[in-house]
C-alpha cells in the first residue's frame, strides 16, 4: 500500500513539476521564477511592461503594474515563450518590444509583428473616391524577426536590412551537407516560410 502512495505521489508531482516549467518568468539578472500560471501581462506604445498577473506557487494571485514590475527578460506563459526584443540589435537598451519565439533549438528565431493591413477605396485627384472599385491597401505597425545562431551572433532579418543577414544565416546553414543537400533537391524550399526551413535545419543538423 505505501509503494502505491509513493508512486502516486510521484505520478502526481511530477505532473505538479510539469505544469509549472510551463508557466515562469526570467528576470535581467537572469534568475528563473516559476509560477502556477501566468494570467496575462500588458504593454504600452513602447514596449514596456505595465501589467503583469500571475499565481505564485503558494497559490496567491499577484497583481504588479507599472513601476512595480521588474525588469523581465523573458516570460513564458502555457510553454509559449516571449522575449524582450531590442528595436535595434545593436542598442540592446534601448527601446525594445516582446516578441514570441517561434523556433527553439541550434537556431533560434524570435518575431515581434503588430502589423496591421486596412483596405479602402482610392481617392481621386479632387478627393472623391474611385467610383471603380479600386482599393488601396495600408500597412502600418512594426514587423520585428531575430534569428540567433550557436555562435551567440543575432541577425535581424525583416525588411530590407534583412537581405544581407540572410546570406551570412544561409552560409551558415549550407555549411550543414545534409541540409544543403536537402534543400537543393526539395522543391520545398522555394515557397516554405523562413521559419519552416530554419526547424528544418535545427532537424537536419542538431
Amino acid at each position: 500500500m505505501l509503494k502505491k502512495r509513493l508512486f502516486l505521489f510521484a505520478i502526481i508531482f511530477s505532473g505538479i513539476q510539469s505544469f509549472f516549467s510551463q508557466n515562469y518568468y526570467i528576470l535581467s539578472s537572469k534568475d528563473s521564477v516559476p509560477c502556477q500560471s501566468i494570467n496575462y501581462f500588458n504593454t504600452n506604445a513602447q514596449g514596456k511592461m505595465v501589467e503583469l498577473e500571475f499565481v505564485n506557487l503558494q497559490n496567491e494571485t499577484i497583481k504588479w503594474e507599472k513601476n512595480d514590475i521588474p525588469e523581465i527578460d523573458k516570460i513564458s506563459q502555457d510553454g509559449v515563450l516571449y522575449v524582450k526584443m531590442p528595436l535595434k540589435i545593436d542598442k540592446p537598451d534601448g527601446y525594445y518590444r516582446y516578441g514570441k519565439r517561434v523556433v527553439n533549438g541550434k537556431m533560434i528565431v524570435d518575431i515581434f509583428d503588430d502589423v496591421q493591413t486596412s483596405y479602402r477605396l482610392k481617392e481621386n485627384f479632387d478627393g472623391s473616391f474611385n467610383e471603380q472599385g479600386v482599393m488601396k491597401k495600408t500597412t502600418e505597425g512594426i514587423y520585428i524577426r531575430h534569428v540567433k545562431l550557436p555562435t551567440g551572433q543575432v541577425y535581424e532579418v525583416s525588411g530590407l536590412k534583412g537581405l544581407k543577414s540572410l546570406k551570412a544565416i544561409q552560409a551558415y546553414m549550407f555549411a550543414c551537407e545534409a541540409y544543403k543537400t536537402e534543400y537543393e533537391s526539395n522543391p520545398k524550399y522555394q515557397t516554405c516560410t523562413f521559419e519552416e526551413a530554419v526547424a528544418d535545419f535545427n532537424k537536419m543538423c542538431p
